[in-house]
């Protein structure tokens, strides 16, 4: 398995925001894409297992990234991938 250690490879990029809510995403994408970059130029100062909590990071705000687009765009997919149960009480 690859590492993916640009940004721009863990958080997808929202081009034409079709909604408030995806619009906010991408902005709070760019935020997130900033402090991880900054973070990365350090990254030879970490001690190895600094390092793996990074990696761990970086994956799950990606996932966090990718589940917030999804949630928008298709509710029932993300209610699949997370486990939820699709039927209203």
């Amino acid at each position: 398995m690859t590492t993916k250690n640009n940004i721009s490879e863990l958080l997808p990029e929202v081009e034409f925001p079709k909604k408030m809510s995806t619009a906010w995403c991408a902005a709070a994408f760019e935020e997130l894409a900033t402090a991880v970059d900054w973070i990365e130029l350090g990254t030879d100062q970490m001690t190895p297992l600094q390092r793996q909590v990074w990696e761990r990071y970086k994956k799950q705000t990606a996932q966090f990234a990718e589940d917030m687009l999804l949630a928008e765009g298709d509710r029932n997919a993300i209610m699949r991938r997370l486990g939820f149960n699709s039927r209203k009480s």
